[in-house]
């Protein structure tokens, strides 16, 4: 009596590696390419059309538009402040309020007085009502800087146009947007594909991914984190091209070379968005 034949148990498929082959973003970390970068952005000038590059961040609150900002004003005026950090108010992650009331601009001066970077920090994306009319408005150059956003729908007034937005997401929240965020920015891209300014996403608190700051060399080669950042720009519908990675400063009080290339690196691609449309203009 024949018995039927014996399967082999199937072996697990291997692990794939943590490191891809090749970094999937070719970025230098050397004294060398970080100061290469300081000097493209000191030098940057605007289109003719536009007196200043004008950048403005979004982001819900605690995603680390704030920190961003402290994080690339250290940098830009390194000389200035002797390699430290400099210390404006930021939110941690977390936080359910903001410390910014107010469209407020940070001037590079006087590493470059011809950058601005608008921060609108001030409201809770999605659920502040009227928001998409507010930004709206402060895209096509029709809010005064310092003003209150509960007042920018109640008078007239003239600012800054803005010639590229950037939208700020934690990588904590990679895998679980809020859907009304998700909803919210996806009106934002809608109304800045219709108006032609160009848009990108920033993601930030990378380095909580990393055991320490020099492993952060190795982050176009890990495999985790592209997976992470690939899944991200899909469920926001932007091409990887278009996504920035930083680390921010929270814990160090002296800038260094490797998460200063990374913000350096962001900054220079978002002055480098915003020229063709200035030149459209």
């Amino acid at each position: 009596m024949g018995g039927s034949p014996s399967s082999e148990p199937s072996e697990p498929e291997p692990e794939p590696e943590p490191f891809l082959p090749n970094p999937w973003r070719e970025v230098e970390f050397s004294d060398d390419a970080y100061m290469k970068l300081q000097e493209e952005i000191k030098n940057h000038q605007p289109h003719p059309k536009a007196s200043t590059t004008n950048i403005l961040i979004l982001g819900n609150v605690g995603s680390g538009k704030s920190s961003f900002l402290n994080s690339v004003c250290s940098e830009l005026r390194r000389e200035e402040l002797n390699g430290r950090v400099q210390n404006i108010q930021a939110v941690r992650p977390g936080a359910q309020t903001s410390v910014t009331q107010h469209l407020r601009s940070h001037t590079m001066e006087p590493f470059n007085d011809k950058i601005k970077i608008f921060d609108t920090a001030g409201f809770e994306l999605g659920k502040t009502v009227n928001a998409s009319i507010i930004l709206k408005k402060i895209i096509d150059g029709e809010v005064a800087e310092g003003s209150k956003f509960d007042d920018i729908l109640k008078s007239k007034m003239e600012g800054d146009k803005i010639h590229c937005v950037v939208l700020v997401i934690s990588i904590y929240n990679a895998e679980n947007l809020d859907p009304a965020l998700i909803q919210f920015y996806e009106q934002v891209i809608g109304m800045l594909t219709e108006t032609g300014v160009p848009c990108q996403l920033l993601v930030t608190f990378i380095d909580k991914l990393v055991e320490k700051t020099e492993d952060l060399k190795d982050l176009y080669r890990r495999r985790d984190i592209k997976q992470k950042i690939e899944m991200l720009a899909k469920k926001m519908r932007f091409s990887m091209s278009n996504v920035l990675v930083v680390s921010n400063y929270f814990e160090e009080m002296k800038i260094n070379q490797i998460k200063g290339t990374l913000l350096l690196e962001a900054v220079a691609q978002m002055l480098t968005a915003a020229k063709p449309f200035q030149e459209r203009m």
